[in-house]
């Protein structure tokens, strides 16, 4: 237990690096390749096959999300262990703001699916789908809500596994959150409780399935706030012929509250 503690720095060591793709955000010291980046931090692949995300330094947001999704991969690793569909967590150090974690060699599903979709098998596609699932059924069975999950935040190992990651706008307990999915993956505002909720995640993942299925996100081409209209509508893509249309269509009305039972209804339809 004690490489998964929040306070083991066993593998924290800094040298000076300028993130020059980040102009506006402070100066950065970290080690290793860099091979992600964004609004939080940024993320080094280190000679272990390990990575560290970062958190941009002096930035109370960002260090803040780094420790809530630390929070996060300590409650799911207590009461899992190692289970395949997470991304490995190895240490969080709350006094650089770093997340040690284990190395994804295929990156995103949304990379993924944008680079190979034409020769992704339909199997292959119906794995992740149902890989999903399970990771959203485990993680609200933990009582976390991931609050942004999208084929951006599913990870690929090098055998195509799929993982849930990302967990740096989760509610825990119900708890508040900077987080609030992108508009093609999360209901109108709305149409919520007001509270955080499992079933915020739902809408999400007929989303996900959505993207698996065709390649693309949900209305990919039209401007966000024509999406918006359109689910306030509650008019959705297309889903004539599609595989799991049922599945798709239960988790964007919000009449299937529960991850466990979507599961269990893609195992059947398998």
């Amino acid at each position: 237990m004690a490489q998964n503690s929040l306070n083991d720095t066993s593998n924290t060591q800094a040298l000076p690096h300028e993130h020059a793709s980040f102009p506006d955000m402070p100066t950065l010291f970290a080690k290793g390749e860099l091979i992600d980046g964004g609004v939080t931090g940024v993320v080094y692949l280190q000679d272990d096959g390990t990575v560290i995300k970062y958190a941009w330094p002096e930035q109370d947001d960002c260090e803040e999300e780094m420790a809530q999704e630390a929070r996060a991969y300590s409650r799911l690793f207590d009461l899992l262990g190692h289970h395949p569909r997470f991304v490995k967590f190895r240490s969080y150090d709350e006094h650089a703001h770093t997340i040690t974690l284990e190395y994804m060699a295929n990156g995103t599903l949304r990379a993924y699916l944008r680079a190979h979709n034409e020769s992704i098998s339909k199997e292959q596609r119906f794995r992740w789908i149902v890989a999903l699932a399970e990771g959203l059924e485990l993680l609200h069975s933990a009582n976390i809500v991931h609050c942004d999950f999208s084929p951006k935040n599913l990870l690929l190992d090098e055998d195509l596994e799929l993982k849930v990651a990302d967990f740096g706008c989760s509610s825990l307990d119900g708890g508040r959150t900077n987080g609030g999915g992108s508009a093609r993956f999360y209901a109108p505002r709305d149409w919520r409780t007001g509270r955080i909720e499992a079933v915020d995640d739902m809408f999400a993942l007929g989303s996900c399935i959505f993207e698996i299925l065709t390649g693309s996100p949900p209305y990919d081409d039209l401007e966000t706030r024509r999406v918006h209209r359109l689910y306030d509508l509650r008019q959705f893509p297309d889903l004539v012929a599609m595989d799991f249309a049922d599945v798709l269509r239960d988790c964007w009305l919000l009449r299937e509250p529960s991850a466990r039972e979507i599961h269990r209804r893609l195992h059947e339809a398998l």
